[in-house]
């Protein structure tokens, strides 16, 4: 009789356990997430905060190696197990870091709606016409003048923001999600800009040399 009680208990208290331990395995599985300074977000397996470096693992990693970067470049931490945020980011403008926790916050959400959203076709599709006109003078190297001050010229022009690509339109009435923004959309716009008109002027003077105009 009284090992017909112990079973009874053990097969009614198991679950419970095992579900808890279940519960805690697969939340320390979870992977934690870094938000940089730039606005990238990654998730990962943190190992080591204890330095001036972060070590962590990417999930899934095979190999399991473990990658270490500089605690500055690093905003944030959010732990998966307790789902609590630790920011590493000190306000202090002795070293660069001028932005206050929260205005750091907000130029980051800026960096990442641009990421995301910002898109200057426009100007690309305008940069590769400087180029094809360019390239089918046939001027040599010279023809990668014109897209490259074209390029240039853009980054003394104001960034357009576009409310489609932005998360929280409250965010806007701030400048230093401005700021965020602008720097990631004119990084953006330059390389694009230098990409289609170098690509354009490659097709100009494919037109100019298969048209014949270099007789």
């Amino acid at each position: 009789m009284r090992n017909a009680f112990l079973i009874l208990l053990f097969i009614s208290v198991s679950p419970i356990v095992f579900g808890q331990a279940t519960s805690t395995d697969a939340k320390s599985m979870l992977p934690d997430t870094i938000t940089f300074i730039d606005g990238e977000v990654i998730a990962a397996h943190i190992t080591d905060t204890s330095g001036d470096k972060i070590t962590f693992e990417k999930p899934r990693s095979k190999k399991h190696k473990r990658i270490e970067v500089d605690m500055e470049n690093v905003f944030s931490i959010r732990y998966a197990g307790t789902g609590k945020e630790i920011v590493v980011y000190n306000y202090d403008t002795l070293i660069g870091n001028d932005y206050t926790v929260a205005d750091a916050r907000l130029f980051i959400a800026g960096e990442q709606d641009a990421q995301r959203g910002y898109r200057c076709r426009g100007l690309s599709v305008t940069a590769f016409a400087i180029g094809v006109a360019s390239g089918i003078t046939g001027a040599s190297l010279f023809v990668l003048l014109p897209p490259y001050f074209f390029s240039g010229i853009l980054d003394y022009t104001r960034v357009h923001i576009r409310h489609k690509s932005v998360s929280n339109l409250n965010n806007v009435k701030y400048d230093p999600y401005l700021y965020g923004y602008a720097e990631v959309a004119r990084r953006k716009r330059t390389f694009r800009t230098l990409l289609w008109g170098g690509t354009g002027a490659i097709v100009g003077l494919v037109i100019h040399f298969a048209a014949g105009l270099n007789k």
